[in-house]
């Protein structure tokens, strides 16, 4: 079944093929003379430049500078464990909330989960909001299991780069780890994207990842 956010993705299609008509147009009549190559030449420069600057900002994390401090602090006997959640599915397996408990030694474990809007490049030219409206519901199905397994749960949505995500999380929330949890079919974007390496250099307390099954 298509999803609602692959139907307005679909939807978007006749877009850029009407953008692609267009250039094609007018490099049909650039036979006109040398001012219809020049304006040609520059429109197709104009649409190259801004498709390399979305796929840019795609693949771009924040600065390390811009990281906040995460350096782990003494722990007053009897704390919770707090643990931030970056989440690109609903973590709702039984398996997931034992690993998170088992990470704590004993203590009682509190979480913050965020949802990063995962998006496709066409969103990001089409502002398509169901990347958006998908990332909610993995968070609320994620902060129900939390909560049922007695992990004290909150969370929000968060930014589509799982970086700038901890990052945001990581200023409000004293997190003592740091679990990055994908499900199998996004596993491969995030661990090519050097998503898991870089927290692991980027932050002062530990950092897990954990493949979720449905």
């Amino acid at each position: 079944m298509v999803n609602e956010s692959n139907r307005r993705e679909f939807a978007a299609i006749p877009i850029v093929a009407v953008l692609f008509g267009i250039g094609a147009a007018v490099l049909a009549a650039s036979s006109a003379g040398m001012w219809a190559w020049l304006l040609a030449g520059a429109g197709l420069l104009v649409v190259g430049v801004l498709a390399l600057t979305v796929f840019g900002r795609r693949h771009r994390h924040p600065a390390p500078q811009a990281a906040p401090t995460t350096a782990a602090a003494p722990k007053p006997p009897g704390a919770p464990y707090r643990v931030l959640v970056i989440a690109d599915d609903s973590c709702t397996a039984p398996s997931f909330t034992s690993e998170l408990l088992g990470h704590a030694a004993g203590r009682a474990v509190e979480a913050l989960v965020i949802a990063p809007s995962l998006r496709s490049w066409l969103a990001h030219w089409t502002d398509d909001d169901g990347r958006r409206a998908e990332a909610k519901r993995h968070l609320d199905e994620t902060v129900r299991a939390l909560g049922a397994a007695g992990i004290p749960a909150s969370g929000a949505t968060g930014s589509d780069d799982p970086i700038e995500a901890a990052d945001d999380g990581l200023r409000t929330f004293a997190a003592d780890e740091i679990v990055f949890a994908t499900h199998p079919h996004d596993t491969a974007n995030w661990l090519e994207r050097g998503v898991v390496d870089l927290a692991r250099k980027r932050y002062g307390v530990p950092v897990t990842h954990i493949v979720v099954g449905r």
